[in-house]
């Protein structure tokens, strides 16, 4: 995007220049091949007087013979007003029928032309504020009713200026139309159009910095180089303007251009250090600009011209001392971009050096370079910025690769350990399901098995083709439940307590009778609230667990079977018997018990606990199981069927068997 702006900035330019100098090239050529006048015309004299009026020059006294350009300051020091130029010339040419052509370099400040007698131009503002001649180019052809056919001719310059500002009157020549024309327009390009082209590109790189700049703040290089190029560009539009407005007068307007030019100067100091990658730290930028806001103190409160200038001049010095420095530390880097900057600041600088003594009228010429110098290094500047912004953003591109390749990286790391968890979750899932199912056969179907085989034991008889038939179905219906658990989740839970107990009472009940045990069988009317049928399926594989037992080992005569509500949402099945009993705690920490541990993981899994306590006589289970708050409705004082199980020998729901 930078490099688009900067070659359309350059064709602009390119375009602006060209359309600039046409006129100039074109008259150059035309006038080149126009036969030069046979005629000759001589300046004989130049002479200046001091007026206090503006009365007409002719009676004044005190003429006195000058030099142009002529800067009266030197020779009438401190003096503010009006002095009269009398230029004497004289021709060999036919007059008036030959065309004579007038050309003025500059006019400091303001003035009026007269031809003889007549009245040739005048500026707009002859008393302050005063209009600005001093970096324009005039030209006119003499009015032909003015010039004399015999003797001599006279041209009267009226200058209004102020010592301060080098007053009085640049170069003036005589001579044909075509060739005062040339001069002309050398001399408004010199003085004028080439510092439009400076403003011009300036102000565009300014503004495309500081476009840049505004969205990322971070680049403290553009936002330094747009407010150089600002400074720069309110600087030397001060020698274009012929007005002073928007300023009541020129001190006014003096001030505001010392106020641009130590602003240029503070912030050109700062750029150049960013320029050369070694940015000021924040106490010197401090320091600066408290340094900056007293000089600016002095210039708008400081009376007259002298304290605006000693700033000036204090600025200058502190200029020159920082540039002298970077060039020194840009020179001691050995890097080519910082020694590019060096060269170019030494050559601005001996430029700038040079200009300012021909301002001073020390150095014998009339032309000033630092247009070309400063606006050499804006482009300069601007392409530096624009090689340091592509190295950062392929910085940042290189970075983004990395990142990138990192970040394939770690997804491919990621889906390889993610593959491994899934296998290894596929594996654990194996082998919960080998767990579970070894627990289902053990609860369900091998209490089946060990109920059958304790039924064929205690019967003298071999059993029936009937009752062999009724054992097998029994066990159909076990292994059937076990291999379709995992259906149960969706299945519906029993709608009554007594619906849950029928089939335990089933199976049981006619092996208690075989062994002589009377068994109890108690429960609530109803469900309050109901479990689910997990829960249910839970419930009875505890108890087929703790009945096998009891057939097996307890040698009990008396069973009790009770299932109750101690409290809401909390449901209790206890089995209690009165045999031999055993150390429950050792027996479970042997691994003998598999059967109850089995159980006691799977209420655990579900939430709830499973309890054995056991001595000599008495055996107790607990397995309580908390049900879901959501169905948990309003309290209420349990009944006595709801609340705990009946003491061993009481009747229950359905009474002894």
């Amino acid at each position: 995007m930078i490099s688009s702006w900067l070659c359309l900035v350059w064709r602009l330019c390119c375009l602006a220049v060209v359309a600039l100098c046409w006129p100039l090239m074109a008259h150059s050529s035309s006038a080149t091949a126009a036969a030069e006048p046979a005629c000759d015309i001589r300046i004989l004299q130049v002479e200046a007087v001091r007026a206090h009026t503006s009365s007409p020059p002719e009676g004044l006294h005190g003429w006195q013979p000058v030099t142009l350009p002529d800067n009266w300051a030197p020779r009438w020091p401190g003096y503010d007003g009006t002095v009269w130029y009398r230029i004497t010339w004289a021709t060999d040419c036919p007059l008036p029928a030959t065309p004579i052509a007038l050309t003025i370099g500059s006019i400091s400040m303001a003035g009026e032309v007269y031809s003889n007698q007549d009245l040739v131009w005048r500026d707009r503002h002859l008393q302050e504020p005063l209009s600005r001649s001093w970096s324009t180019s005039h030209y006119w052809i003499l009015p032909q009713s003015s010039l004399h056919a015999a003797g001599h001719n006279t041209i009267w310059v009226r200058v209004v200026g102020l010592s301060e500002l080098h007053p009085g009157l640049g170069t003036l020549q005589l001579g044909s139309p075509d060739a005062m024309l040339q001069a002309h327009l050398q001399r408004n390009w010199d003085v004028r159009t080439l510092f439009w082209l400076n403003i011009i590109l300036s102000a565009a790189l300014g503004v495309m910095a500081l476009a840049v700049w505004i969205p990322q703040r971070k680049r403290p290089l553009l936002g330094w180089y747009a407010l150089v190029s600002l400074c720069w560009v309110l600087f030397i539009s001060n020698g274009l303007l012929t007005e002073t407005w928007p300023f009541p007068d020129n001190l006014a307007m003096a001030r505001a251009n010392h106020l641009a030019y130590i602003g240029y100067m503070a912030s050109f100091s700062v750029f150049c250090w960013q320029l050369i990658e070694s940015p000021l730290s924040r106490p010197h930028l401090l320091r600066l600009g408290w340094l900056m806001l007293a000089g600016a103190l002095i210039i708008v409160t400081g009376p007259g011209w002298a304290p605006m200038q000693r700033i000036a001049d204090l600025y200058t010095l502190l200029f020159l001392g920082n540039t002298a420095w970077v060039i020194w530390h840009a020179l001691r880097t050995r890097r080519l971009q910082h020694q590019l900057v060096a060269a170019c600041l030494v050559v601005m600088v001996s430029i700038g050096a040079r200009d300012l003594l021909v301002v001073l009228e020390i150095w014998p010429s009339h032309k000033v370079y630092s247009p070309y110098t400063g606006l050499l290094f804006l482009l300069l500047s601007a392409l530096l910025m624009r090689r340091r912004i592509l190295q950062d953003a392929e910085r940042i591109e290189r970075f983004n690769q990395e990142l990138r390749e990192t970040v394939a990286q770690a997804c491919e790391d990621l889906n390889t350990t993610l593959s491994e968890e899934h296998a290894l979750a596929l594996s654990n899932a194996h082998l919960k399901e080998r767990l579970q199912l070894a627990q289902d056969l053990h609860d369900g179907l091998g209490g089946q098995i060990v109920r059958s085989i304790m039924l064929v034991e205690q019967n003298d008889a071999p059993p029936s083709k009937e009752r062999y038939l009724s054992m097998l179905k029994l066990l159909r219906d076990d292994l059937r439940q076990v291999v379709d658990s995992d259906g149960s989740i969706g299945a519906h839970a029993p709608t009554t307590p007594e619906e849950w107990m029928i089939p335990l009472r089933y199976r049981f009940v006619s092996l208690f009778d075989d062994l002589d045990i009377r068994s109890e069988w108690l429960a609530p009317a109803d469900w309050c609230p109901p479990p689910s049928a997990l829960q249910c399926m839970l419930l009875a594989r505890v108890a087929e667990e703790a009945l096998t037992n009891i057939i097996k080992h307890s040698h009990a005569h008396t069973v009790q079977v009770c299932l109750s509500y101690p409290a809401p949402g909390i449901l209790l099945l206890h089995v209690e018997d009165d045999g031999m009993g055993f150390d429950a705690p050792a027996t479970l920490r042997a691994g003998l018990g598999i059967g109850m541990s089995s159980m006691r993981s799977r209420m655990e899994r579900m939430g709830g606990q499973l309890q054995v306590h056991s001595r000599s006589g008495h055996t107790a289970i607990d397995a309580t199981l908390p049900l879901a708050p959501r169905e948990i409705p309003p309290q209420q004082p349990p009944s006595d069927s709801h609340s705990a199980c009946a003491t061993p020998m009481q009747a229950g729901t359905y009474g002894p068997s």
